[in-house]
């Protein structure tokens, strides 16, 4: 039961990766379209962000699990799946809280702009902290994957995109709060500029994270600056982060527990100058 149990949570697992990288790609490669429909971009955050919540949340019939099973683990594993299964419903929480975020923040673009200045802030911190949440749940997951596979590297470019989007976010939000930041001709929309240049502001994020620099960021300003080495110091710790979790992982399974030989002993020829070290007698 209980490795039918964990491969269950596997499958639900690698379900995330492949949806939330299709996802993704789906939204970079419709970008441009976005540019016609600004609006659609605040929709893509909550829709990337869902499915990284859903996907892996007790709201699924799917994914909800029989008491019974859990307490039929061994007390370790039992107390690591129950601290799962808490973290999936504190995300949906979290969800709901930044979709109530997002929609009173683009309401007061449009009707209140200094009000939305002031939620600048809670929405900046809001969505900072969702995916950055989910971006740490995902590296967690792919350092305890048992293989590496297909699913891991799919796991791997989302987690990776999923730097870019966020940086979206953070981008869009110091838009409203500093316009001065950024160099944008106008976007020829009848909104409100958090809105008309969101697809700029993504972007601009993901031109960070490649660290190629984008012209839409001021060079001289603090900022922009501030924002631009952020993703871009978040995107290479991710990558160094997974890949020393991983290869560490992949090492301790294919290298079980023994105790240590002597380093003489690792090889053959080692083996033999130690027995004619051991066999010379000392001159007199």
């Amino acid at each position: 039961m209980t490795m039918g149990l964990v491969s269950r949570l596997l499958q639900q697992r690698h379900a995330l990766y492949r949806t939330i990288l299709a996802v993704e790609v789906m939204a970079l490669v419709g970008l441009r379209g976005l540019q016609q429909a600004p609006r659609l971009v605040s929709v893509v955050y909550l829709v990337i962000s869902a499915v990284a919540v859903l996907t892996d949340s007790p709201l699924l019939r799917k994914n909800r699990l029989d008491p019974s099973a859990t307490q039929a683990m061994p007390s370790a594993l039992g107390r690591r799946v129950q601290r799962v299964l808490l973290r999936r419903q504190r995300l949906v929480s979290f969800w709901i809280v930044a979709l109530a975020v997002e929609l009173l923040w683009q309401a007061a673009l449009e009707i209140n702009p200094s009000m939305a200045v002031q939620l600048s802030v809670l929405h900046l911190v809001v969505w900072l902290s969702l995916m950055l949440v989910v971006l740490w749940g995902l590296v967690k997951a792919l350092v305890e994957e048992p293989v590496f596979n297909g699913d891991l590297l799919m796991g791997a470019a989302a987690g990776y995109l999923l730097v870019g989007f966020t940086g979206g976010i953070v981008l869009n939000s110091l838009l409203v709060l500093d316009p001065a930041a950024f160099n944008l001709p106008a976007h020829g929309h009848a909104l409100p500029d958090g809105i008309g240049h969101a697809p700029a502001m993504l972007g601009a994020a993901f031109a960070s994270l490649t660290t190629i620099g984008s012209p839409v960021l001021k060079s001289g300003s603090l900022t922009s600056l501030t924002a631009s080495v952020g993703i871009t110091i978040v995107g290479q710790l991710y990558v160094a982060i997974l890949i020393a979790g991983v290869l560490g992982n992949q090492k301790a399974v294919d290298t079980p527990s023994q105790p240590a030989a002597a380093p003489e002993a690792e090889h053959t020829r080692g083996q033999r100058a130690a027995a004619q070290i051991k066999l010379r007698r000392p001159r007199r």
